[in-house]
């Protein structure tokens, strides 16, 4: 199944696993007790994370939540939150944000094919 497939939180998951595994960072990093293989090909998770990229250049409150939330143990966004100095609603919205954003840059991509 092709990133044009799959829904934003689907390809933000699988790619934070990649980042996790790539990066070198033991297990205890992932939000999972054992981090499951990334369902997402090396071009496929580049194209996230260009994405997330721009994300973070464009809109770095939304982008630094997106990346914390997938890449770390944080398993609540109310502990992403804490530890990007934001309350538990805020994070939330800017999850959502972030997410709505990667999902309008995949849907211009989906058009596009």
């Amino acid at each position: 199944m092709s990133h044009l497939e799959r829904s934003a939180e689907e390809l933000l998951e699988h790619w934070g696993r990649w980042v996790v595994l790539g990066s070198g960072v033991s297990c205890c990093a992932s939000r999972e007790n054992t981090i499951l293989d990334p369902i997402i090909t090396d071009d496929e998770a580049l194209f996230v994370d260009r994405l997330v990229g721009r994300l973070l250049q464009r809109y770095a409150e939304c982008g630094a939540v997106i990346m914390k939330y997938y890449t770390s143990r944080d398993t609540s966004l109310r502990d992403v939150g804490k530890k990007l100095g934001f309350g538990e609603e805020k994070t939330r919205q800017l999850w959502k944000a972030g997410v709505a954003w990667v999902d309008g840059a995949l849907d211009v991509r989906r058009e596009a094919a």
